[in-house]
């Protein structure tokens, strides 16, 4: 039986995809596809939908009543608010520092707030996870991220 955290998060969960979702569609993901007629945010937002449409089902299926020991604590609800707003800070980062900048303290920070606490492993890879996505998508993918500015000064 789901927890009032468990339907907390799917809420939760169903809002940063519908936001990051309704992002998809302004002029800064609007970039020239490489030869295709198929938007660079066509797959991003296929993915997002799915998880908006997955957790509003979850919320749905997990109705039934909780008992006193299913009940959200306050750490619990603390957590939640920490992701989310970790979640909607990179949303809304991304098109103006890059997907770097963004991206690196937010991976960090949602480590930390699920438990996660050696931080040097942490940081290391909370640095080198970013690139190694980035090299991965611009370079051997060719589907450009959201790129940082300060980059072409470097």
């Amino acid at each position: 039986m789901p927890t009032n955290f468990e339907r907390s998060l799917f809420a939760v969960i169903a809002l940063v995809a519908a936001g990051l979702f309704a992002s998809t569609f302004s002029a800064d993901y609007d970039v020239p596809s490489f030869g295709g007629d198929v938007s660079t945010v066509f797959t991003p937002r296929i993915f997002l939908g799915l998880v908006f449409a997955l957790s509003v089902l979850l919320l749905f299926m997990a109705k039934a009543p909780d008992t006193e020991a299913q009940r959200l604590s306050a750490a619990g609800i603390t957590k939640l608010l920490a992701v989310a707003a970790v979640s909607l800070a990179v949303a809304f980062a991304l098109p103006h520092i890059g997907f770097v900048l963004a991206t690196a303290p937010g991976l960090f920070l949602y480590c930390y707030f699920f438990g996660y606490r050696r931080f040097t492993t942490l940081g290391l890879m909370s640095v080198l996870g970013p690139f190694a996505v980035w090299y991965l998508f611009n370079d051997l993918l060719g589907l450009p991220l959201p790129h940082t500015p300060w980059f072409s000064l470097i």
